[in-house]
């Protein structure tokens, strides 16, 4: 088949992970795709480059009355650009698209007529989208996935820290919804610098905030230091890595205070690299996390505040506030009683981790074309 990404591609954003992800699966699978980065170039993949196409290309067809249309047509982006991303073909055109409070944008869920189907990522999201005008029958759930042969790689980033439990936390960007200062709290009533234990932050923090659900990690790492002063070891990773995968190796345990939701990619890169994950108990991770293979922090539905929502806001928005204490505890029993707890989810994640692949994924869009 021949075959359409628009989106964003580049830089180290989780739709460009996605759709990165998914062309190379269909790739492997034979079929012709083409990609068209909607947001530059910025550490676009080596290995992709030889499917990237021009914008001009298209324009230039158009023009010369050329056959630009495609078999499937796929994107993963905010639903008011599925008009444009999806207009080279009339079959096959599936939009991906998640948010993580319960109120999506005004008028945004009128754009669902652009696309055949669309593809939020969990139930949580589907659902979402059902209460806010979707129809259903227009909503098919397509989670995502993992390389089988990226986490076959057992390099080891080289942390700065000798602490023998070290707790992750892939916070990328510093939005409100992944709760930073709640996931710093937790850890400050969890751990002092008696401990063996170092918090490694994985975070592309600027140095001032600069959109509204944006938060200043720096300012709120500099309060936690301040209300924790005998806070355990902390290590902050601001570079950029090609593959997350060598540090999740020099990690054990991957955590998240997160508010809100619609997948989280980081519960299942946890999974495959073999480590404990203690994370907020609401949300899409629910679709593959659950008390069989994780530690899930309890808490309660609560209006989500109008910065941290997209685009436009609600007052009727929801969110998950986790309990710091729990939170606390979790992690407390994750260092504790880290070799039982491993030796008790391991068989489970064993067994989930053979569906969970990026192939999976894209042979599960391909059941969906005419």
């Amino acid at each position: 088949m021949k075959i359409k990404i628009q989106q964003f591609l580049a830089t180290n954003h989780s739709w460009a992970i996605v759709g990165q992800n998914i062309a190379r699966a269909l790739i492997k699978q034979g079929h012709d795709v083409h990609l068209f980065s909607t947001n530059g170039l910025t550490y676009f993949p080596e290995d992709l480059k030889p499917y990237l196409k021009d914008w001009r290309e298209l324009k230039e067809h158009k023009k010369l009355n050329v056959d630009n249309t495609y078999d499937m047509q796929l994107s993963y982006t905010a639903m008011l650009n599925f008009g444009s991303h999806l207009a080279n073909g009339a079959k096959n055109r599936f939009g991906i698209w998640n948010y993580e409070t319960t109120v999506i944008p005004t008028g945004f869920a009128k754009y669902y007529k652009y696309c055949d189907k669309m593809l939020p990522s969990s139930q949580f999201a589907k659902r979402i989208f059902a209460e806010n005008g979707v129809p259903e029958e227009r909503l098919v759930v397509v989670p995502h996935g993992i390389n089988v042969e990226e986490y076959s790689n057992k390099s080891i980033y080289p942390l700065k820290t000798k602490k023998k439990y070290k707790i992750l936390s892939n916070i990328a960007q510093p939005h409100i919804r992944k709760n930073i200062e709640g996931m710093f709290a937790a850890f400050g009533e969890a751990f002092t610098k008696e401990d063996d234990v170092c918090l490694v932050c994985k975070v592309h923090a600027k140095k001032t905030k600069d959109m509204a659900f944006n938060v200043d990690f720096w300012r709120i790492y500099k309060e936690f230091c301040k209300d924790y002063p005998k806070h355990a070891e902390v290590e902050i990773i601001t570079e950029f890595l090609d593959t997350m995968t060598p540090l999740y190796n020099a990690c054990d345990i991957v955590f998240s205070m997160t508010r809100a939701e619609c997948y989280w990619l980081p519960g299942v890169e946890a999974l495959a690299t073999d480590k404990l994950v203690v994370v907020s108990g609401w949300g899409g991770q629910l679709d593959f996390l659950n008390e069989n293979n994780s530690l899930l922090i309890s808490g309660k539905e609560v209006r989500a505040p109008k910065e941290m929502q997209y685009w436009t806001t609600s007052p009727l928005a929801k969110m998950f506030e986790p309990s710091v204490d729990d939170a606390a505890e979790k992690l407390k029993l994750a260092v504790r009683d880290y070799d039982n707890l491993m030796n008790k989810f391991r068989p489970v994640i064993k067994e989930q981790l053979k569906t969970m692949t990026w192939d999976n994924v894209a042979a599960q869009i391909i059941s969906l074309c005419e």
